[in-house]
């Protein structure tokens, strides 16, 4: 007679998963995703596969099994509670494993024709997104127009609000900023409550997608597209003595299920076509706009995850200063696309997921300095999987030298929100002396991976700016900077010195 194993339950593995504030549902398609978009290897784990972890059925899954929790979960493999099978158990589990009815019959499953409903409903997804993605900048004006206590003085009409006190009276030069990491604060938002719903469309005729940044990666998935560990602002404060900002961390794609879902939502609820065709915007209202409604406070930043993307104004000093914006373009980027943004900008995140680079790229100069080396001089991107960087080469070293003896001011503007996402922007300029800008990026690159390069020397002037402005294409955050720059021009422009 064969013996009968004695199933004991994970106890560990539940509270893995509670702790997480998971079903077992949800689990086992976060597991689905992390095989699929981390490791090429499509699975299909179960609510019912879960379950027989958690109740001791299957006491030692697959490797690859016990590695995606271990990924998901950031623990060692040993702390997932399995218990490994002593000699002899192996067969008899193997056994169980394949006489799995459930399982057999998902192998030999024909797929199933597309239904018609959810082909639809993911079609009008996609018009809306592709829509969203032509009227963006638009939407942000019309969504300022929600916020009108928040409107930024002198940037009315370009979609930017922001909290007066996280604007500085005067630029905040680099090193008087201190950054604190803290432990990872609660959210009370994450995109997958049901007032989102409506801009989350059909995954299968009995589900909608779970998170916004899924149904991205299924239906309208762009060039740049990984969920890398990224720093959570938290709080603004210039206040203190050394003005502070505060973070926890968060992934990437945490802030799109969020900030990308309200820009579709507004659009979905904005966007109409006239009678040739042509897409209008109707009166901005909050009538329909649930999910915006439960995010509510724009600035409440413990209420829903916000990612610190640091934008800088690269201004070449001199008798007649000039700066450099991008073209970006919708096809390669995630949000943002397809208008002229800040050259170099990027989400605020380590180099490196080991806790070396945590450490060392914690600091929003570090940041600046990699995107000068990815999007100005064409390096490959500092994307988490290699390893940490050695900031004693150029082009970092020769940055940090300019720092050091003047020929390089760099300085913090303050922080504003696009109001159609409630995305965060930290303004940041540098001012680079002629000769050390030539010398630095005579290298530069005509184009990157995220959009062209339109001019080498834009004159910085207020006509300029005001024809920039006129051609309504400038994002929110280049809107911000250019104008809080030419605001306080002749502190930048002579080194520090108030006028």
């Amino acid at each position: 007679m064969t013996p009968v194993r004695e199933r004991t339950p994970n106890s560990a593995l539940v509270e893995l998963r509670e702790n997480a504030g998971m079903s077992q549902h949800d689990l086992a398609e976060e597991l689905n995703d992390l095989a699929r978009n981390k490791f090429g290897r499509p699975v299909e784990l179960t609510k019912k596969t879960v379950g027989r972890w958690e109740r001791g059925e299957v006491a030692w899954p697959q490797p690859f099994y016990r590695r995606l929790l271990a990924e998901h979960f950031r623990v060692a493999a040993d702390e997932l509670g399995f218990l490994r099978p002593r000699p002899g158990t192996a067969q008899l589990q193997t056994r169980s494993t394949l006489t799995d009815t459930d399982d057999l019959l998902r192998l030999t499953d024909e797929p199933a024709a597309p239904d018609p409903r959810v082909v639809a409903e993911q079609d009008r997804w996609r018009q809306v997104r592709q829509a969203l993605g032509l009227r963006r900048r638009a939407l942000a004006v019309a969504a300022e127009s929600l916020y009108p206590d928040h409107r930024l003085p002198g940037c009315t009409g370009t979609g930017v609000i922001a909290d007066p006190s996280w604007i500085p009276a005067a630029p905040i030069p680099l090193e008087h900023i201190v950054l604190d990491l803290l432990d990872d604060a609660p959210r009370m938002i994450s995109g997958i409550e049901p007032d989102s719903a409506a801009v989350r469309p059909l995954r299968d005729t009995s589900r909608r997608y779970r998170r916004y940044s899924h149904a991205i990666r299924d239906l309208a998935r762009p060039s740049l597209f990984e969920n890398r560990l990224t720093f959570r602002l938290l709080d603004v404060d210039w206040s203190l003595p050394d003005q502070q900002l505060s973070f926890g961390t968060m992934g990437f794609f945490d802030g799109l299920d969020v900030n990308e879902a309200l820009a579709h939502e507004t659009a979905q609820e904005f966007l109409a076509r006239n009678a040739s065709g042509g897409l209008e915007i109707g009166r901005p209202s909050w009538r329909r706009l649930a999910f915006r409604k439960l995010v509510a406070d724009p600035f409440d930043l413990r209420r829903r995850p916000m990612m610190g993307a640091i934008g800088t104004l690269t201004v070449r000093g001199g008798d007649s200063p000039s700066v450099v914006l991008h073209a970006r373009d919708g096809l390669h980027v995630a949000g943002g696309g397809s208008m002229i943004h800040l050259l170099p900008a990027g989400i605020f995140q380590p180099s490196s997921v080991l806790p070396e680079s945590v450490a060392t790229d914690f600091s929003v100069w570090r940041n600046m300095q990699r995107e000068f080396a990815e999007e100005v001089l064409g390096h490959d991107e500092y994307d988490g999987t290699g390893a940490p960087v050695d900031y004693d080469r150029s082009p970092f070293a020769d940055l940090d030298a300019a720092v050091t003896d003047g020929r390089l001011r760099a300085y913090c503007l303050g922080v504003t929100l696009d109001a159609l996402t409630l995305a965060g922007d930290i303004l940041t300029v540098v001012v680079l002396d002629p000769d050390l800008h030539d010398r630095l990026f005579a290298d530069s690159v005509d184009r990157n991976t995220e959009g062209t390069i339109p001019a080498r020397r834009i004159p910085f002037e207020r006509n300029t700016i005001d024809r920039l402005s006129d051609a309504q294409r400038l994002s929110p955050g280049a809107a911000a900077a250019l104008h809080l720059a030419w605001q306080h021009r002749d502190t930048l422009l002579g080194g520090g010195r108030t006028a």
